[in-house]
């Protein structure tokens, strides 16, 4: 039987799917690259977060479109359309949140 103070209580976290995309390692490397940068290709976002395979990030990049997070566009280049990552406005609100904290890590 669960003790009646227990019923009452609220949780003050998000869901907890956001919080299994937003706590995978290049997430927040993802979401802020594209927030200081606006739209960005695969290659180059590749070449910047230095470590990640191309798997992983397309795992990653997949995980923030489902969450509403980054959408997938359609740019057009020298070789023809190309696919190209944004923030969303959900995208961009978060990442205004967590720029204190990489503030914060970068001190450390």
């Amino acid at each position: 039987m669960t003790p009646p103070e227990v019923t009452r209580l609220r949780c003050p976290c998000p869901p907890v799917g956001l919080i299994d995309v937003v706590g995978k390692k290049w997430a927040v490397c993802v979401i802020s690259l594209l927030g200081e940068n606006g739209t960005v290709r695969f290659g180059p976002i590749q070449r910047c977060l230095s470590g990640v395979s191309p798997a992983t990030l397309t795992s990653t990049l997949r995980a923030l479109e489902r969450a509403k997070l980054v959408r997938r566009e359609t740019v057009h280049g020298s070789r023809g359309p190309v696919a190209a990552y944004a923030l969303t406005e959900s995208g961009a609100s978060l990442n205004r949140a967590i720029r204190p904290l990489a503030s914060w890590l970068s001190t450390c």
